[in-house]
C-alpha cells in the first residue's frame, strides 16, 4: 500500500496538544494533592478552573489529529484540506480561541451558582486556620491529624450536600464553553442547558 508523510505543521499541532494535555494532567494532580494536603482553597480551582476537563479536551484534540494524520498517510487521494478541517475541529475541541461570547443572562446565572457553591464551601475553608492554630497551641501530630480528619469529613459533606448545585453549575459551564468555542453550538443549546440545570436543582 502506498503511503505518504503528513505535513510537519499538523504533526507539530498534535504534539502541542499532547504537551498541553500533560501540563493539565500535572496541574490536576497538584491541585488534588494540595486539597488532600489541607490546602482547602484549592477546591476552588477544581470547580472553576477545571484543569481535569482541560486535560481531557486537549487529549481529545491530540487523538483526533493523530487519527486524521493516519487516514491522510494511508489514503493517497485524501487532500490536505482534510487535515486543515481536522485542525479546525481540534482547535474547537481544545478551546484554543474564543469565537464569540455567551449572552449575559447565562454567564450571570453561572456566576450566581458559583457564588452559592463558594458560600457553602466557606465553612470548610475556615479550616485553613487549623495549621497556624496547631503551631500556636503546640498540638501534637496526633491532635492535628484528628482535626485534619474532621476538616476532610466536613469538606466531603459540604460538597456531597450541594451536589445538585455543582451539577447545575457544570451543565451551564459546559454549555457556555461549547457556545463560545465551537461553531456548531447555538443559543438554543444555552436555553436547553438552562432548562436542564433548573431541572437538576428541582430534583427532576
Amino acid at each position: 500500500m502506498e503511503t505518504r508523510t503528513a505535513p510537519q505543521w499538523i504533526r507539530d499541532a498534535e504534539k502541542r496538544y499532547e504537551r498541553r494535555r500533560r501540563m493539565w494532567v500535572g496541574a490536576t494532580t497538584i491541585v488534588f494533592v494540595a486539597v488532600v494536603g489541607l490546602a482547602p482553597w484549592c477546591v476552588v480551582p477544581l470547580i472553576v478552573w477545571r484543569p481535569d476537563d482541560r486535560a481531557r479536551r486537549c487529549g481529545a484534540a491530540a487523538n483526533a489529529l493523530n487519527a486524521a494524520i493516519a487516514r491522510y498517510e494511508v489514503s493517497v487521494d485524501r487532500p490536505e484540506s482534510t487535515l486543515e478541517a481536522a485542525d479546525r475541529r481540534a482547535q474547537e475541541t481544545a478551546r484554543v480561541q474564543r469565537i464569540r461570547t455567551a449572552p449575559d443572562w447565562i454567564r450571570e446565572m453561572r456566576r450566581r451558582y458559583l457564588l452559592k457553591i463558594l458560600g457553602w464551601i466557606s465553612p470548610a475553608l475556615l479550616a485553613l486556620l487549623l495549621a497556624p492554630a496547631a503551631a500556636a497551641l503546640h498540638w501534637s501530630p496526633a491532635q492535628f491529624w484528628r482535626m485534619a480528619g474532621v476538616y476532610l469529613l466536613l469538606l466531603i459533606a459540604v460538597l456531597a450536600g450541594r451536589s445538585k448545585l455543582l451539577k447545575a453549575q457544570s451543565i451551564l459551564g459546559q454549555a457556555i464553553g461549547r457556545y463560545e468555542y465551537e461553531s456548531a453550538a447555538t443559543e438554543g443549546d444555552l436555553e436547553e442547558a438552562d432548562r436542564r440545570a433548573s431541572g437538576v436543582l428541582l430534583g427532576q
